[in-house]
């Protein structure tokens, strides 16, 4: 039998947004808050969460996409702000005033404790100053966040091999990327080690963790709206997962595109009891 016990709920995920509430009982927290304030609450309205109950924002890097509402949240709903030295400094400016008591600094490598979630910070290869992802852990089970990273070091592999369920970055295609319109050194950037998985790259990561780890319920998230739409997303990363001998009934129940502008399907992350 299974018992629910984790849920992660994307608001938004693409270059425009990205947001995600991460649930464990009756605690709440915010991954992200890259919407502004309005669409960051209009969100939570969707899936019938008061912004109020929820206990803190985590926040992976500086970039606008990922901090553009965290400041007024914080400051509207007395919310506390988790990130590592590195982003605080280069988010400081961005984020506006920020009660001192809401800055709560982390450190890659790390885990910490909130509520009854134990929150690791894995590092990420991105073109930001200290870069972090989060697996959560509630005790019986775990599940990750990764986007915005250009590789994954098999470090942390074996971190995500820990997990059953997780968002997984495919931010474009590799050959929309090359013929399409972004100039040169954008698409180096977006390509590089230090920007965005491919579809490619982000199949090879959920047949690595598939054959090795014990996921088993992938999102694909964080699409370029300008080199990727999310039938290349799925079909690259399912044709690779069936040819690896994962077995197509297993990939279909369980593969998903998150939208890059508005909610998305919860992902449930389940105790075995």
């Amino acid at each position: 039998m299974e018992a629910k016990d984790l849920q992660v709920f994307s608001l938004a995920s693409g270059s425009s947004g990205n947001a995600y509430l991460v649930r464990h009982q009756k605690q709440a927290l915010l991954l992200d808050a890259g919407l502004s304030g309005k669409r960051t609450l209009a969100g939570l309205a969707e899936i019938s969460v008061d912004p109020a109950s929820i206990s803190g924002i985590l926040i992976t890097h500086e970039h606008n996409d990922h901090i553009a509402g965290a400041g007024i949240l914080s400051r509207r709903f007395n919310l506390p702000l988790y990130m590592t030295k590195g982003t605080w400094v280069g988010a400081s400016r961005k984020l506006g005033k920020i009660e001192e008591k809401n800055v709560y600094l982390i450190e890659a490598n790390s885990s910490f404790v909130l509520g009854n979630l134990e929150i690791t910070a894995i590092p990420i290869c991105h073109d930001a100053r200290e870069p972090v992802n989060y697996v959560f852990d509630s005790g019986k089970c775990r599940a990750a966040v990764l986007t915005d990273t250009g590789s994954v070091p098999s470090s942390i592999l074996k971190i995500l091999a820990t997990c059953q369920a997780m968002v997984l970055e495919a931010n474009h295609d590799g050959e929309m990327l090359r013929t399409g319109p972004y100039p040169w050194p954008l698409k180096q950037r977006v390509g590089g080690e230090l920007g965005h998985l491919s579809n490619l790259q982000a199949a090879r990561v959920a047949a690595w963790l598939a054959i090795n780890g014990k996921i088993r319920q992938i999102q694909l998230g964080h699409l370029s709206a300008v080199n990727n739409n999310p039938n290349f997303a799925l079909a690259a990363v399912s044709q690779f997962l069936v040819s690896a001998g994962l077995g197509a009934e297993l990939v279909c129940r369980n593969l998903q595109v998150l939208p890059r502008q508005r909610g998305g399907p919860v992902l449930q992350v389940y105790e075995q009891i």
